[in-house]
């Protein structure tokens, strides 16, 4: 970019005639900061928010600008992190309170950004008045700092899945095409804030949180992320040129994210530049090899787990478009959210002691399913007489019951849930949502405030319209707020049914006590193996498990570990062949084999 590049940055007038909080000198700035109420956020948000406001528009040195700044930073830095506590972890349908809280940080970033972005103007238009620094480096750690609060509502917006607002992207770009304009961004620059070393990786810290498909992710996930981007943004080429590999573009002209190339229309003109991450991806690819199970871990309770490294691959790696076309649809659906609840409707409404204990009554009063017909000295065939026809029947071997090998106070334990008090329909409720939009991939749906506000991207739920008997499977793969209050989730749909079963964990000759899982049936047509899904922790590569309900039991090995979100995993598995299987088949079985599904023709 040439020097003589118009920006398009908006800052105040600087006429500011009111009586301000403090006089503008450091030492003035300097005691009023001492006094501020730091355990009261609303009362110290609101007289940073004053304070910089007022500061934004008076005439001052760039200097003094900058020193005065410098003294509101860690107030202003206590004041968003309190903020941010309020308002994250909050439901899709946001209450008035935290949306309140979002929108004040919001406002805080702002004033913040543009105070910076003054000192740096300001500073490149008055070099020779410059006295007590370099311009040069005036001007950068003020663009810097301008960057990193802005970068930090890019962050703030993804976390609560809203739209960047008018002018957010482009006061982004803009700022980097500043310090590009003034051949500053490769230079080193000492930063306190958590950005990147320089002002190029300082913009890529938030700029590739665009590239991250980041309404798929939750908000622990983001800030992760933001915090690798700190360091991993190092490694991606972005430039004027061209690679041949540069999955993402971004126009500094313009007021959107980085797109994909390949959907970028027109001629690249000179405010494109390229992003070419097959380095980070390379990079992360190794890592991902070197933790095994482990996590990154950056800084205290921050950490990136493997799922979500593999996410950044494949979102950083390669171009991914809808498969399928969506058409309209005004129809309602029911749904039930979390595993639980879908374990629960997918095992026809029986409790979790239902599906997997033998004999007596549960809490309801209900009687439980006869001890488990397999373990009695029937015949094959008659064992197969009595198998739920509903239930899974592929050629697994059966082994015995979940709960036999735990004792009587782990029993008593087991179904102790936090919510055990509550009657079953509170405890696992059917929602009605309203179809947006479907496709043979998935469904849009509007949100609304009557569905469980705790819903967030990676949850598991059940779906089921109205003329469909059978629980379809699906995750929450993105949630998006509009600006006119209506909040849309994106389902993506897993299997067009799944049985539930109990799965206890071989751990050194003992059993884990049992955990909700679903079996996901072989799809053949389209080459979807079996699968399981279960709990998010707990489950890994190659272990052994006891997978079963109160009728049969079966001993299986979990394989390749497919996907996990912030709610659940995803497995292929296989059959544990015993002894006496390798021997039926004259000794030509193979332990471990995989077994087909009844259920390929779905």
């Amino acid at each position: 970019m040439e020097d003589h590049t118009t920006i398009k940055l908006q800052l105040p007038r600087q006429d500011f005639t009111g009586e301000p909080l403090f006089e503008p000198t450091e030492e003035a700035a300097t005691d009023w900061v001492q006094s501020l109420p730091v355990t009261n956020t609303n009362s110290l948000v609101q007289l940073l928010g004053q304070a910089l406001g007022d500061l934004n528009r008076m005439k001052l040195s760039p200097e003094l600008r900058f020193t005065i700044l410098a003294k509101l930073l860690p107030n202003l830095q206590i004041a968003v992190l309190n903020l941010s506590k309020r308002f994250l972890n909050q439901p899709l349908i946001m209450p008035d309170e935290p949306r309140g809280m979002a929108q004040l940080s919001d406002q805080l970033l702002s004033q913040a950004t543009i105070g910076y972005t003054i000192v740096a103007i300001e500073t490149i238009q008055q070099r020779d008045a410059i006295r007590n620094t370099n311009p040069a480096r005036l001007t950068c750690e003020a663009l810097q700092r301008a960057l990193l609060f802005t970068g930090r509502k890019v962050l703030q917006n993804f976390q609560i899945h809203r739209p960047m607002g008018v002018s957010g992207w482009q006061t982004l770009h803009q700022l980097y095409a500043l310090a590009d304009s003034q051949h500053l961004v490769d230079l080193p620059v000492p930063e306190p804030l958590s950005g990147g070393n320089t002002i190029k990786t300082t913009y890529l810290q938030a700029l590739l949180l665009g590239c991250c498909k980041a309404n798929q992710l939750r908000h622990t996930d983001l800030s992760a992320l933001y915090r690798g981007f700190q360091q991993w943004s190092e490694r991606v080429h972005f430039d004027t040129r061209p690679t041949g590999n540069d999955l993402f573009l971004v126009d500094l002209d313009g007021d959107q994210a980085a797109m994909y190339t390949a959907l970028y229309r027109g001629e690249p003109g000179p405010s494109c530049r390229y992003i070419d991450a097959t380095a980070l991806v390379r990079h992360l690819t190794e890592l991902k090899e070197e933790l095994g199970d482990n996590a990154i871990n950056f800084d205290k309770g921050t950490n990136v787990p493997v799922s979500l490294v593999e996410h950044l691959i494949n979102s950083l790696g390669s171009m991914s478009l809808r498969n399928f076309k969506r058409s309209r649809a005004d129809s309602a659906l029911r749904i039930c959210v979390g595993l639980n609840s879908t374990h629960f409707h997918v095992a026809g409404e029986r409790l979790f002691e239902e599906l997997v204990c033998a004999t007596g009554d549960n809490e309801e009063g209900k009687t439980l399913p006869p001890e488990n017909p397999f373990l009695n000295p029937l015949s094959q065939a008659d064992v197969w007489q009595v198998a739920n026809p509903g239930d899974y029947s592929g050629d697994l071997k059966l082994v015995p019951n979940l709960l036999v090998d735990l004792d009587s106070a782990t029993k008593a334990k087991l179904f102790d849930d936090n919510d055990s008090g509550l009657p079953v329909h509170e405890r696992y409720p059917i929602f009605e949502a309203k179809l947006a939009d479907s496709s043979p991939g998935g469904y849009c749906l509007e949100w609304t405030a009557e569905l469980p506000g705790d819903t967030k991207a990676g949850d598991i739920v059940g779906l089921k319209e109205e003329d469909h008997s059978e629980w379809v499977i699906a995750v929450i793969r993105w949630v998006s707020r509009l600006n006119n209050a209506r909040t849309l989730i994106g389902l993506e749909l897993l299997s067009p049914r799944a049985i539930a079963y109990g799965a206890s964990i071989h751990r050194k000759g003992e059993k884990s006590p049992p955990m909700r899982v679903l079996l996901l049936p072989e799809i053949k047509l389209v080459g979807q193996p079996q699968t399981l899904i279960t709990p998010r922790t707990g489950f890994k590569e190659r272990q052994k498990l006891t997978l079963g309900t109160s009728s049969e039991t079966y001993s299986i090995q979990l394989l390749r570990h497919i996907v996990s979100t912030g709610s659940f995993s995803q497995f292929e598995f296989c059959q544990i062949k015993e002894l006496g299987d390798v021997l039926a088949d004259n000794g030509q079985g193979l332990v471990g084999g995989e077994f087909d599904s009844l259920w390929s023709n779905i």
